[in-house]
């Protein structure tokens, strides 16, 4: 008397069929993979896995709005008789001016200049360019660092109502600066983007197998 396959036993190689691969190959070595596993992650068609590049232009267009808003601050104080208070004190180094030049002058100065460079620097950051993230980062950390002396010392000075409109400077140079030293940001500029080009496939992945 002869039996078939019994449901649950190990089954006899058809002939044609490699040993140990089951009836199907529904748990058979997958192509570019482990036996009963998919393909190891890393690897893929070209430019699989590559990282986006959406968040450096987002990082571009907030260094944008902090150098446009600081251009803007620094041609309302221009000549220092504002009756606009709050752009007044809001032009970078405001806090200092007393005591360097005694006038506005030295803000409104130190306020064009981290405005257009931090304006062109952002229009460079559009080509993704990585030592440009590097110098806005250390505008914007100079300026945010700045802003949040600023703060302290018009609180500490009875100046609270005039507080606005360095408060909403300070956000957006230390948004901005936070978000071009992201890792990610820096995965998204072209000198990254040409290391994944030299390895299409990703790095490799170890397989957890001895042998």
């Amino acid at each position: 008397m002869s039996y078939g396959p019994q449901p649950g036993y190990p089954q006899q190689p058809q002939p044609g069929q490699p040993y140990g691969q089951p009836h199907g190959g529904q748990y058979g070595q997958q192509p570019g993979g482990h036996p009963g596993y998919g393909p190891p992650p890393g690897y893929g068609p070209p430019g699989y896995g590559a990282p986006g590049t959406a968040i450096a232009y987002v990082s571009a267009v907030l260094f944008l709005i902090c150098g446009i808003l600081a251009l803007v601050i620094a041609i309302v104080s221009w000549d220092g008789t504002s009756e606009n208070v709050d752009m007044l004190v809001a032009t970078v180094g405001a806090a200092f001016s007393g005591d360097i030049t005694g006038n506005i002058d030295f803000a409104i100065a130190a306020t064009m200049t981290a405005a257009c460079s931090t304006i062109t620097f952002a229009v460079v950051l559009f080509f993704r360019l990585d030592f440009v993230r590097w110098l806005l980062g250390f505008v914007g950390g100079v300026v945010t660092v700045y802003y949040v002396y600023a703060v302290i010392k018009l609180l500490s000075d009875g100046g609270g109502d005039y507080i606005a409109m360095i408060v909403v400077s300070l956000l957006l140079w230390a948004a901005a600066t936070v978000v071009v030293l992201l890792p990610a940001t820096g995965r998204a500029m072209r000198g990254y983007q040409r290391k994944l080009a030299g390895h299409p496939q990703g790095p490799p992945q170890p397989t957890g197998y001895p042998y």
